[in-house]
């Protein structure tokens, strides 16, 4: 499950989604030329009421981010365009251009009344926010790394069998590196989900520092 450790075993911290389309995309990202990463990113709020600890919480456990897989306290989206050139030399077809663009949607907690938060409510409630942004830039560079390691690979690809093969040779592979970062997403999540649970929101402390 995306943002994979459970705080009580109920709500997972964030979830995560990808979506495919074949389309056109530009190229600004330092890769094989011809080929490139591009990326765009939309933030949206969880709006989240109460003004003590108590009521934060409260409130994100009886209304949590309906998130792709669960119930979530942030979560993240992302769709991919692909586009394909392709070019035959002599006998051999190669990649004239492989680029992917990556929308971003971005969904993070909001207080609704962050001025009236309570004493030490305030700093917990902003070292969270903090805490799950983090997770999803993370969560953002993985996916863009991804789908440079992507591209660079798809640009050496060759084919004595037709432009066509290639092609299918190439999306097919896009598959593959979809999967293997969805894996590499759940690792990163069950590594830093169990930290949330030190954050002062979660503890009924004050605010600790970020390890």
């Amino acid at each position: 499950m995306p943002f994979h450790g459970r705080w009580t075993g109920r709500a997972a911290l964030l979830s995560v989604t990808s979506t495919l389309l074949i389309a056109a995309a530009s190229s600004l990202v330092s890769v094989p030329a011809g080929a490139g990463v591009t990326s765009s990113t939309e933030w949206r709020d969880y709006r989240v009421g109460g003004t003590t600890r108590a009521g934060l919480l409260g409130y994100m456990r009886a209304n949590p981010f309906p998130g792709d897989e669960g119930p979530a306290y942030a979560n993240i989206r992302q769709t991919y365009a692909l586009s394909l050139e392709t070019k035959e030399q002599g006998s051999v077809c190669r990649a004239a251009a492989v680029n992917i663009h990556i929308h971003f949607v971005i969904t993070l907690p909001k207080a609704e009344n962050t001025s009236a938060l309570a004493g030490s409510a305030r700093g917990s409630w902003y070292q969270f926010v903090a805490f799950a942004r983090h997770h999803e830039e993370t969560r953002r560079s993985i996916f863009l790394q991804c789908g440079q390691a992507f591209v660079a690979k798809a640009m050496q690809l060759t084919s004595t069998s037709g432009c066509m093969a290639l092609d299918a040779r190439i999306r097919s592979m896009f598959e593959a590196a979809k999967s293997a970062c969805d894996r590499r997403q759940f690792a990163y999540g069950r590594a830093d989900d169990p930290r949330v649970r030190y954050l002062g929101l979660f503890r009924g402390g004050t605010s600790v520092a970020r390890q």
